[in-house]
């Protein structure tokens, strides 16, 4: 990446985690990047467009380290479990990074529905191959791959929501517990 633009980026990361998107302006963005407003608008036409690039850096990120996790794990139980952990690790780092941004502010603009939808997409693809991996290895029992994918990305959107509202939240264990769960269930067997 350019030298410039990437002093761009750092530079409204910055100011858009300290003061929130709405509230950052060109003015200051090209202040802290040190440059001139012209050289930024070389680059970006505007806020949404910068913001747009950061996203999409952090989308990449965050689809390299999951690729990671996945790689490093032997099972497809252990897959998957590194995948929710890293997952829910991420977007916590994330969270606290980013809490000035508002959902409700962000999703008026069209690159933000576009990277969810990619993601979602990319999820989807990566537990249904674990979930047919571990099928394939007798590992798991047969069954509709789509609803299985549905509950776990369900079960996790509902702690990823937890772990944002709960300040004390033991992350490893309760990814951990609900894909035993999952896995498992919770009855006795005989």
């Amino acid at each position: 990446m350019d030298e410039k633009k990437e002093r761009i980026i750092v530079a409204a990361k910055e100011l858009i985690a300290q003061f929130g998107f709405k509230k950052t302006t060109m003015d200051e963005i090209a202040t802290k990047a040190r440059m001139g407003k012209s050289t930024m608008y070389y680059y970006f036409k505007n806020k949404e467009d910068i913001f747009a690039e950061i996203v999409r850096i952090d989308s990449d990120i965050f689809h390299q380290k999951l690729n990671e996790a996945i790689q490093v794990a032997n099972s497809p139980q252990d897959k998957i479990m590194q995948y929710v952990r890293t997952r829910m690790l991420h977007l916590k780092e994330l969270s606290n990074y980013y809490k000035t941004l508002t959902h409700e502010y962000l999703d008026h603009y069209f690159f933000i529905e576009q990277v969810r939808e990619e993601f979602y997409n990319f999820e989807n693809s990566i537990l249904s191959d674990l979930i047919n991996a571990g099928i394939e290895q007798k590992l798991f029992a047969p069954c509709d791959v789509d609803v299985v994918v549905r509950m776990i990305t369900i079960a996790i959107k509902g702690l990823e929501y937890s772990s944002f509202t709960q300040k004390e939240q033991d992350l490893e264990r309760d990814s951990k517990q609900m894909i035993d769960i999952i896995f498992k269930g919770i009855e006795v067997r005989a």
